[in-house]
């Protein structure tokens, strides 16, 4: 007699699961644009509310608290949220702080709306971390490189949408700080037509969600399916048998490294560790490079003004997203851990040439600062899809990732806005703190890997 197997134990439909996966990606276009939009306008907003850019800069606190905070609620949510509400909820969040940026009547309203802006990215970023993963599982690989230059691409998106409508002349504001003059009241109220327009982008991902909400309704797979299905004839009898024995000899060779302790998997818990570590350093590198590189060219000996160092930055993330568009493809060809080897040579041999040559040349800065956008680009999506072979990604390592890397991402901006002023070199000292734990952790986890055939659950 045929038994039935229930719609939670089938695999999601091909269209199913190429529907979600676009939504992702223009989700995370937004995701992107949204995590770059508030920087801009942190001048306009010192001058609307008469306060100082130390004041000001808060928001990006409060943003980067509520992020960490909004990771953790999913984490413990999405076991019992479908993942099109949690996406749904945060795209429509994100939209209603970019539509309210402009318009927040005090300062106090400004920072509430950063919060909400920073909670609904938490969410978001943490459930998006583990879909593509969850949708394609081992052959996810591709799509994660895709997953990250979606947001490559709207990083670049934001600053180029806002730029147009923000003031050009920087000095006039230091001699009139206190009164708003009709040219500075004219660009802060411009700045609505921006906001309007990134409000409607986010828009446009939260309605094609609620699309497939509707339609085409998202329900978690079973984790590698291919490994979990029953047999439902004789042939499929015999396979299962077969990859019955072949787990039997893989777990007797790996008796030790799956050993438990206090009910804990300790090769589990190795390879979350080693996940952690390297991208908590690596975002917090990444992230205070692109935060930093402007300042370093303007304080280097180079003398750098705004506007010039601002080109040498858009450089670099231009980079980074063609390096992440490139990715895509070299995925098929190259395996993701010399990928994630290559990198670091080459965000080593950048932060030498600005640790030796950059200071005084601005060729050597600008080679430095590409290099560093190839290096940097597919960095993080490599090593989660060198990761996904061996550990299975659930929202709750997704979530405990964000928080190490907000911790991290939060840490070293303390440690090189106190000293870059004095001395630029700094920056070159965290990135290569960062570069060598995440040799050895990588050298660590790849010795822990190397001779599995399963993954740790």
């Amino acid at each position: 007699m045929a038994t039935s197997t229930k719609p939670s134990e089938l695999p999601l439909s091909r269209k199913l699961k190429i529907l979600t996966t676009a939504a992702i990606f223009l989700g995370n276009v937004a995701f992107g644009c949204s995590t770059t939009s508030l920087c801009s306008i942190l001048e306009n907003m010192r001058l609307k509310y008469d306060t100082t850019i130390e004041d000001i800069s808060v928001v990006l606190t409060v943003t980067t608290v509520l992020y960490c905070l909004g990771a953790i609620a999913c984490g413990l949510v999405s076991k019992h949220i479908n993942r099109q509400l949690i996406a749904i909820g945060s795209l429509m969040a994100l939209a209603f702080g970019h539509y309210m940026a402009p318009h927040c009547p005090t300062k106090l309203v400004f920072f509430v709306v950063g919060g909400v802006v920073g909670t609904s990215l938490g969410f978001y970023d943490s459930t998006q971390l583990v879909w593509i993963i969850e949708i394609w599982q081992e052959a996810s690989g591709p799509f994660i490189q895709t997953q990250h230059f979606c947001y490559a691409v709207g990083t670049i998106i934001s600053p180029l949408v806002v730029a147009p409508f923000l003031k050009t002349d920087n000095n006039e504001s230091n001699a009139t700080a206190v009164s708003n003059t009709p040219s500075e009241e004219q660009s802060e109220s411009r700045l609505y037509i921006p906001f309007s327009i990134l409000g409607a982008f986010i828009s446009l991902a939260f309605a094609f969600q609620i699309f497939l909400f509707v339609f085409y309704r998202y329900r978690t797979p079973p984790m590698y399916a291919d490994e979990n299905f029953k047999p439902i004839d004789d042939a499929n009898n015999i396979m299962m048998e077969m990859e019955h024995n072949r787990r039997e000899i893989d777990l007797t060779n790996h008796r030790e490294s799956n050993a438990t302790f206090g009910g804990m998997n300790v090769r589990r818990a190795k390879l979350i560790a080693v996940t952690t570590i390297f991208i908590g350093l690596y975002l917090a590198m990444e992230v205070s490079t692109m935060q930093f590189i402007q300042i370093f060219g303007q304080y280097s000996d180079l003398k750098m003004t705004q506007s010039a160092s601002a080109y040498v930055l858009t450089a670099l993330t231009v980079m980074f997203a063609i390096g992440r568009g490139i990715g895509i493809v070299i995925i098929f060809k190259i395996r993701p851990e010399l990928i994630i080897c290559l990198n670091l040579f080459l965000i080593a041999v950048a932060n030498l040439i600005l640790l030796v040559w950059a200071n005084g040349s601005l060729s050597m800065f600008w080679t430095a600062s590409i290099l560093l956008g190839i290096g940097q680009s597919t960095t993080y999506p490599s090593f989660c899809a060198f990761m996904e072979k061996y550990l299975v990604f659930t929202s709750g390592i997704a979530s405990l990732v964000v928080v190490v890397a907000t911790i991290g991402g939060a840490v070293y901006p303390l440690i090189i806005g106190s000293i870059i002023e004095k001395n630029v070199i700094v920056l070159t000292y965290t990135n290569y703190f960062s570069v060598i734990v995440c040799v050895i952790v990588m050298a660590v986890g790849y010795k822990w890997t190397r001779n599995s055939k399963n993954r740790a659950r």
